[in-house]
């Protein structure tokens, strides 16, 4: 087959990937968007994660992309008649009434908004959508990247060889990395690379954030209910203890912070008690005028999957730890149905076999998500590195942001660390608003590959606060806006690093597009009341 040539190819239809291939093409860039699930969108949609986001998100502290998508969202329950807002666990219209976010709601809606917004694009030929496309092999020479295959499921199974000016990696396990054989960063670095201070003494890879296989449950009524059948795994879960923490892991007992601590969450709970059914609800039955059943999402400590690393693992392949990663989500359903104690809900005995999966909630027949949840992915080596000790808060109340003269968006979110692969150390560490220096966009040993999803220049830390959803999302725009300045201009990105004036036309255009690269002033004023305050 011929190989299809473009300008720019973002490699991997993640929610970073998606914005990437937008503002490509809006800015006149022609452009091959690859996606390996039936739903582009990533986090926000196949892997079933309402959106993380940090305090100020109501008003500012994200791009207008982002803002003008959470209006979009809510927009569609507001039209919806049979909705009423009887949100209570949070602040504003929150459809699911969780308490993880302001805007829980149901993951379709994310994916039909994206591809709303990419469909102009599409439609007049600028942006070309290659559905069920995984990169298998990449080729490069020297530091230049000429090709990236991927097999094709919807032509027969067929390789197809893309050919592009700029390629974006936009897979959540940045896998363009190590097709290319590039050096990349994955897991923990040493404390001595970067000076901080959770960091152990030795680097360790393998020492990777857990991933999730989200599931979808639903209350049914009495005779409606849906058993599963017991996994092959069950005992090996239902008797697996939690190092460090010295608890089963099928409990309301989850880990907390740094020193091992634990914190318990009923599985239902009412009033302002934080518990594990609303924390991910995406439908709440008191939300629509003829009361409709609960639909959670199951993305919770307890299936957590942490035996082995995702990626790179010494021990099991990708597949055999996706497939480990299903089967203890399936182990902890059962769980659920059959054992869990009903003292949350006032009662004796175990098991709530009123819980069902809930297919078609993630574009599922079975309600389990297209998608793994991915929380660290290989990360490449930048010109800038963004560390712990930059964005780290140096006392409570610390909202002074960490600020870069090449700043290219800001971001806030604690460093949360779910317990990890080897070390299972879990944290959420706080930290202070910060910038994103140009420079971790910046591939050190390639000239045309830019990060357009979990994979930009941060370390294990930092990439803890940088993998939340409107950070992704900016990550992917101004990945996109920086490939076609380069283009239009005809200079690479290492140039706009090191030259002021590139840097400076580089940051108009981000601002022109809607981007923020400096938190407002008045963060800056509530600082210094706080510190003044803590001195007294």
């Amino acid at each position: 087959m011929k190989p299809l040539t473009t300008q720019a190819a973002v490699i991997g239809a993640s929610l970073g990937g998606c914005l990437a291939a937008y503002q490509l093409a809006r800015q006149g860039v022609d452009t091959i968007l690859t996606s390996e699930f039936p739903w582009i969108g990533g986090q926000l949609t196949s892997q079933g994660v309402p959106p993380d986001e940090h305090r100020y998100i109501e008003s500012f502290g994200a791009s207008a992309s982002y803002l003008a998508f959470r209006n979009a969202i809510r927009s569609v329950y507001r039209n919806d008649p049979d909705f009423i807002d009887n949100s209570v666990m949070t602040e504003g219209l929150n459809p699911g009434d969780g308490w993880v976010s302001r805007l829980c709601f149901e993951p379709r809606h994310a994916e039909e908004y994206l591809r709303t917004l990419l469909a102009p694009y599409i439609e007049s030929g600028r942006l070309q959508l290659l559905e069920r496309a995984v990169p298998v092999g990449a080729h490069r020479s020297g530091d230049c990247i000429e090709s990236v295959t991927v097999l094709h499921g919807t032509a027969g199974n067929t390789n197809i060889e893309i050919r592009a000016d700029y390629f974006l990696d936009g897979t959540d396990t940045g896998e363009l990395l190590a097709l290319l054989e590039l050096p990349y960063r994955l897991g923990k670095e040493s404390r001595a690379e970067f000076g901080e201070l959770q960091a152990p003494d030795q680097a360790n890879p393998a020492d990777q954030q857990p991933i999730t296989h989200v599931v979808a449950l639903q209350k049914v009524p009495a005779g409606a209910e849906r058993p599963v059948a017991t996994p092959a795994a069950y005992d090996f879960w239902r008797a697996h203890v939690l190092p460090h923490y010295g608890h089963p892991i099928f409990s309301e007992e989850i880990p907390g912070g740094e020193g091992f601590t634990r914190v318990r969450l009923p599985l239902f709970g009412e009033g302002e008690t934080l518990d594990l059914w609303r924390y991910r609800r995406v439908v709440a039955g008191h939300n629509w005028r003829d009361a409709c059943a609960d639909i959670s999402l199951v993305n919770w400590a307890q299936n957590d999957f942490a035996l082995q690393p995702l990626l790179d693992g010494k021990h099991k392949t990708e597949a055999e730890v996706l497939s480990a990663a299903r089967e203890l989500s399936l182990c902890l359903v059962y769980w659920l149905q059959n054992h869990a104690p009903r003292s949350s809900v006032g009662e004796p005995g175990e098991g709530f076999p009123e819980l069902a999966l809930a297919p078609a909630v993630l574009g599922t027949e079975d309600g389990f998500a297209q998608q793994v949840y991915v929380r660290e992915s290989r990360r490449i080596i930048g010109l800038e590195t963004l560390h712990q000790e930059h964005i780290r808060a140096r006392y409570d109340g610390d909202t002074q942001p960490a600020t870069f003269e090449n700043s290219v968006g800001i971001g806030l979110y604690n460093m949360d660390i779910h317990p990890t692969c080897d070390s299972y150390m879990g944290s959420n560490a706080r930290v202070r608003p910060f910038e994103l220096p140009l420079g971790i966009f910046i591939p050190r040993d390639a000239r045309n590959l830019l990060p357009a999803c979990k994979n930009i220049s941060v370390t294990h830390l930092v990439n803890a606060a940088t993998r939340v959803h409107p950070i992704e999302w900016l990550v992917g725009e101004v990945a996109g806006l920086l490939a076609a300045f380069c283009l239009h201009r005809g200079r690479r990105p290492h140039e706009v690093h090191v030259r002021p004036e590139f840097r400076e036309r580089l940051q108009e255009l981000l601002h022109d597009s809607g981007i923020p690269i400096h938190w407002p002033q008045h963060l800056h004023r509530n600082n210094e009341q706080e510190a003044t305050e803590c001195q007294d």
